[in-house]
């Protein structure tokens, strides 16, 4: 657990809008938090740096990833599509092989290609699309 003051949430970022506005998480809602935590730390190939009932988290450089359980807040999700994240991956094509294996949904229809922005969709374990993309250097 994170001291008050220390937690990344409640840090200031270095990147800031013209506003002041910084982006610091990105977060999906999720019905079961083990679920979740066990299927991104196979997609990330990393512990969290926070794990809790409520909310855990993945860090990132300048921009982390959450998972929320809202159940705990009295919150009610509609589960999926209520946000895409996307990351960028060295190799799609290697990415897909394995994210393939390890998602209970591939959405898209094998590898999209997009003038050189190369991406594939799947589903998580609570319902919610991911994209994992390259671009390729032409």
């Amino acid at each position: 657990m994170f001291a008050p003051g220390d937690h990344p949430v409640m840090s200031s970022k270095q990147h800031e809008s013209g506003n002041g506005m910084a982006l610091s998480t990105v977060y999906v809602g999720v019905e079961d938090m083990d679920r979740a935590l066990s299927f991104y730390e196979d997609l990330f190939g990393m512990e969290p740096e926070q794990a809790e009932e409520r909310f855990s988290m993945f860090a990132f450089d300048g921009v982390d990833f959450g998972l929320y359980d809202g159940s705990a807040d009295g919150h009610e999700f509609e589960f999926g599509d209520n946000c895409v994240p996307n990351f960028e991956v060295s190799d799609v094509d290697a990415a897909f092989e394995r994210v393939s294996e390890l998602a209970p949904e591939v959405v898209s229809d094998g590898i999209l290609d997009i003038d050189g922005y190369r991406c594939f969709h799947v589903r998580d374990t609570e319902g919610n699309v991911v994209e994992l993309f390259s671009v390729d250097s032409a």
